[in-house]
């Protein structure tokens, strides 16, 4: 009777421990989503279309309401030396402001504008990339949802086509 309260005992007492057990062993066993599929189903769930241009690189359109379109790139890369970590995984959007003709020294006046549009930009940054100017913005992978995805995709289009207003007349200098 003594031997059966202790097995009752160990049991009552293992039974709540084995089930996570088996569920931490379970989740080490299953390979995780690589980070580009995690992207991809982020599009999808987003109603995003996008192909993958390369890999960690995708072109995607964004539809807003108003019938406009905007096609932006976006690039996965990793911060750190594990690639498929995916808490150091960055989600970057790169949406197309105008392009200076090739060889043009890009314009004192235009730095300046850069620099002042992006004290006073609230999300994202204006960069200028050899001849090419864009607005871009970044998100971590691992806080990103569907609908952080869409947001950010609509916030980029919208500030991208205010701030193409803006670049047109250096681009004519």
């Amino acid at each position: 009777m003594r031997k059966l309260a202790i097995v009752a005992l160990v049991c009552a007492l293992l039974w709540p421990v084995l089930p996570a057990a088996a569920q931490q062993q379970a989740a080490q066993q299953q390979p995780s989503q690589s980070p580009g599929k995690k992207l991809e189903a982020l599009f999808a769930a987003a109603e995003i279309p996008f192909t993958k241009a390369e890999e960690g690189r995708y072109i995607a359109v964004i539809t807003v309401e108003e019938g406009e379109s905007d096609r932006f790139q976006v690039f996965l890369t990793a911060l750190g030396n594990d690639p498929n970590n995916e808490k150091l995984q960055v989600i970057q959007l790169y949406f197309l402001l105008g392009q200076l003709p090739k060889g043009a020294q890009v314009p004192a006046a235009l730095i300046k504008q850069v620099a002042e549009w992006n004290a006073n930009l609230t999300l994202g940054k204006v960069v200028i990339i050899s001849n090419v100017i864009l607005y871009t913005s970044s998100s971590w992978l691992s806080r990103t949802d569907a609908d952080t995805l869409a947001v950010d995709a609509v916030v980029g289009h919208y500030a991208s086509k205010d701030l193409r207003k803006n670049v047109e007349p250096y681009l004519k200098q």
